[in-house]
């Protein structure tokens, strides 16, 4: 079993060389997470205690670093945090290699399946495949839950296996665990599958689908045997977060954020001389950046080594992994509509149609007015000439007279066309190449963003 830190360890007053900011900026971070994501700017202050002054620093810090989009009143988590979800799971070695087999899993029993490892006391996912249906698992990768109140909760407190969830966490859910163990017989995670009272009983679930786990915990077994030989510890790049530090609001915050983002499959565990130099920081500052993520349990130390603990998966993570391409394109298509004065939107392919999944159409008198859900001829707009695949930019007719429209495609972590993002206006407004080169910024900076967050998780395309 994982040797994680107790939570408990937040009672003990912080150590005399813990750094004030850090700790203040990462309280901020877990509010928002709670929230879901989103939260006013004076809640933070109250919910924290701070002074509104030091929330806006904070604040201002974490949107430098493009951890946070500050929206008049509100913040809101931004895709790039997830770097630093990232950079946790990556150093945890169980989903990448074993989320395949989880997504095999969920296909050959059309169930939902989970991969948890443990937090403490409790239990944290960090892989999650989902069955869509009306009644449906909306568990997401980061999610805490109890350890005597989940199915892999209890692998891990007790040691059951297989361990099964009757409605422990909510009514008519069921799910059934198992143990996956490391080369050396620890148990690295565990592995479950969930289901509701509709489709199975709990009695009758781990039936169902004893044959097809067991086989799958072996498959996830033998690449953890496989894998074991490239967690040796070597040297890496320096944090791509740590060159904006000396320009943030407050610098203590960033440089201490950028120690987080260095740990990898790779390099999953670090001296504190490793850590400075990937972080780019002196080794004292990085020293008291590390002593204050190991009293808050984000980091434990094994020897002169440190390591990430799954509890930096709640640093943004959950909200985030359950995001949509429409919604990380959201602030990009804003600023969009801004600098072009036009209406701007992502459409994806539906059968000969094209449907759009976003809009944003500036306030004037005449303007382009296409509703999210609402279907085109693809032969009659740039954006289905983009979706079709022939092209890399599309000039076309709009769907009504008078109107035109430019696209390009949006492309997803594996190169593939995801969307199309087009502007459409009057025949009489704007120019080609101009439209053509600010659609392809806004590309850019969407497919960024995207390829962050779709690490780990898959980003649904609407």
């Amino acid at each position: 079993m994982l040797d994680l830190p107790s939570p408990s360890v937040k009672d003990a007053p912080p150590p005399a060389e813990a750094v004030a900011p850090l700790m203040r900026g990462l309280d901020v971070l877990r509010r928002l997470t709670d929230a879901d994501g989103t939260l006013a700017l004076a809640e933070l202050a109250r919910g924290t205690g701070l002074a509104r002054s030091t929330v806006d620093r904070i604040c201002a810090t974490l949107a430098h670093l493009g951890y946070l989009r500050l929206d008049g009143r509100d913040a809101s988590l931004a895709p790039p945090l997830m770097a630093v979800a990232n950079a946790c799971l990556d150093a945890l070695r169980v989903p990448g290699p074993l989320g395949p087999l989880a997504d095999r899993l969920a296909d050959e029993l059309d169930e939902s399946v989970s991969i948890a490892v443990p937090d403490g006391d409790d239990i944290r996912f960090v892989h999650q495949v989902l069955r869509r249906r009306a009644l449906s698992i909306s568990f997401r990768v980061g999610d805490l839950l109890p350890g005597e109140g989940s199915a892999p909760g209890i692998v891990f407190r007790r040691g059951a296996s297989p361990s099964v969830d009757d409605q422990l966490v909510e009514p008519g859910l069921v799910a059934v665990a198992v143990p996956v163990r490391g080369p050396g017989g620890d148990v690295v995670c565990a592995v479950s599958v969930v289901s509701h009272t509709s489709r199975h009983s709990a009695r009758g679930l781990p039936g169902v689908v004893r044959g097809a786990l067991e086989a799958c915990v072996r498959d996830m077994e033998g690449v953890l045997r496989d894998d074991a030989e490239v967690t040796g510890l070597r040297p890496g790049p320096r944090s791509s977060n740590a060159g904006g530090a000396e320009s943030a609001p407050v610098q203590a915050l960033a440089r201490g954020l950028s120690v987080l983002t260095v740990f990898s499959g790779e390099r999953p565990a670090m001296t504190l001389s490793q850590v400075a130099e990937a972080a780019g920081l002196s080794r004292a500052s990085a020293r008291r950046a590390l002593i204050t993520y190991e009293y808050l349990g984000y980091v434990r130390q094994d020897g002169r080594v440190h390591r990430l603990t799954p509890r930096v998966l709640g640093l943004g993570c959950a909200p985030l992994s359950r995001t949509t391409v429409p919604r990380i394109a959201g602030p990009h298509l804003a600023a969009l509509s801004d600098t072009l004065g036009e209406s701007v939107g992502l459409s994806v392919a539906d059968g000969e149609w094209v449907r759009c999944t976003a809009r944003v159409a500036p306030r004037r008198v005449m303007s382009v007015d296409i509703g999210v859900g609402t279907r085109l001829p693809a032969g009659a707009t740039a954006a289905g000439e983009v979706l079709a695949g022939k092209v890399g930019e599309a000039v076309a007719d709009g769907p009504e007279d008078g109107l035109w429209s430019v696209a390009v495609p949006l492309r997803g972590r594996d190169g593939s066309v995801v969307s199309a993002l087009d502007v459409t206006a009057h025949r009489g407004r704007g120019e080609r190449t101009a439209w053509a080169e600010a659609l392809r910024a806004t590309a850019a900076g969407i497919e960024a963003d995207l390829r962050v967050t779709s690490r780990f998780v898959t980003v649904p395309r609407h």
